[in-house]
């Protein structure tokens, strides 16, 4: 019998922030910056809002998973967004066009942990691998959200940047500030850490999903 493949699909709801006199974030404005070739190009299926108005989308691996995301908190700054991602069946077809009716275990998983955010705040949470794995993995994530919560836009911006690969040079001129303020930055946040941790993540997340459709038992 053929092992059903597994996907990591995110949920994810923007609430209001203390640090914007915006009380929301208008649903055209959104699903533009969603669509955004640096956000979608990272998905099977790209994010598309559900009927609780959350947005939804399917990712193949682990690869690139929590970049998004730091891309979206960039993207909807100074908004708070709340996300989880749920790891398991995605019933076929996926729709590479939009994401709006998601079926199977993934989808499920994913709804269960964003239940379990808190009213207010940033937020991500994972489930759908097993007990064992998510000790191992989610203390990791909340570690990641917790201490960069707080960050600027600025902050937020040299990060992502450095994930994609950007020397401090080319930051300081998109940017428009000093490079010894992107020096600045990195050193004081711990940035390269950041980045590091974010890459080892995503790859964990990437070799268990590998590992279960070559033995499935190891990660149930």
């Amino acid at each position: 019998m053929e092992t059903p493949q597994l996907y990591p699909v995110v949920l994810f709801r923007t609430l209001p922030s203390a640090k914007s006199k915006l009380k929301t974030i208008e649903m055209g404005q959104l699903n533009e910056i969603l669509n955004n070739p640096s956000i979608s190009k990272d998905l099977l299926s790209p994010y598309s809002r559900n009927q609780d108005d959350c947005f939804q989308g399917i990712f193949a691996t682990g690869k690139h998973l929590l970049q998004n995301l730091f891309l979206i908190r960039e993207h909807l700054y100074p908004c708070d967004i709340q996300f989880s991602i749920g790891i398991g069946e995605v019933k076929p077809p996926i729709n590479s066009v939009m994401a709006t009716n998601i079926e199977g275990t993934a989808i499920e998983n994913a709804n269960v942990a964003l239940l379990s955010a808190p009213k207010l705040g940033n937020h991500l949470i994972m489930r759908g691998f097993s007990k064992s794995l998510e000790r191992l993995m989610n203390p990791s994530i909340e570690l990641l959200w917790s201490s960069t919560r707080n960050w600027n836009l600025n902050r937020l911006k040299i990060l992502n940047y450095k994930l994609q690969g950007y020397p401090e040079a080319k930051i300081a001129e998109l940017m428009q500030i000093s490079e010894r303020a992107i020096y600045k930055n990195i050193a004081e946040a711990k940035l390269i850490h950041w980045k590091d941790l974010i890459f080892a993540v995503e790859d964990n997340i990437s070799r268990v999903l590998s590992i279960h459709q070559r033995a499935p038992s190891k990660i149930d």
